[in-house]
């Protein structure tokens, strides 16, 4: 598994690559329902699968009196992601800079033109870009503008349970 932890150390000529964004803290079961489907699509599709991750957590940047408590810290993460037989993780640091950016400039800077994604994997609660404004619905209108296709996936519950590391953090607790 190749680990990237700026925007700079992708190559070139990277890609295309079936992507999907998020903090993965925990690895969990919905996470693992995610990746291992990313990477099949592609394996079918000759491409790379990719997570897009973020060090630190944005809670963290974002409201650092939140006292958010990491399920698994960086390095189990990675070796998490990397039993799931990914290509790749982007371990993104979570800057000011980042967090300013626009669902579009994200999508468009980052997915397109550093990833090439051909197709981007999301859970049907995804958000991103500044203050969290984009959603999965956004993601399909940039998919279809920039040239990828977007999955979304619906809540896993296991015995009526949401799996989520929000809920695993309250059962911890």
């Amino acid at each position: 598994m190749q680990i990237f932890r700026k925007l700079d150390e992708i190559p070139a000529g990277f890609g295309p690559s079936v992507v999907s964004v998020g903090n993965f803290d925990g690895v969990h079961l919905a996470h693992v329902r995610v990746l291992d489907e990313i990477v099949a699509r592609a394996r079918k599709r000759g491409a790379k699968s990719v997570t897009v991750t973020f060090e630190p957590h944005p809670m963290r940047i974002l409201r650092p009196d939140s006292g958010l408590k990491l399920l698994t810290p960086t390095t189990e993460r990675l070796r998490l992601l990397e039993k799931t037989e990914i290509d790749a993780v982007l371990l993104l640091p979570f800057t000011r800079d980042v967090s300013l950016m626009s669902p579009q400039e994200f999508a468009g800077q980052i997915l397109r033109d550093r990833l090439h994604a051909v197709e981007v994997h999301e859970g049907y609660n995804f958000r991103f870009g500044h203050k969290a404004s984009g959603d999965v619905g956004l993601l399909r209108q940039l998919g279809q503008d920039l040239g990828f296709e977007v999955v979304v996936y619906p809540e896993l519950r296991v015995r009526r349970d949401a799996v989520s590391s929000t809920r695993i953090r309250e059962l911890i607790e």
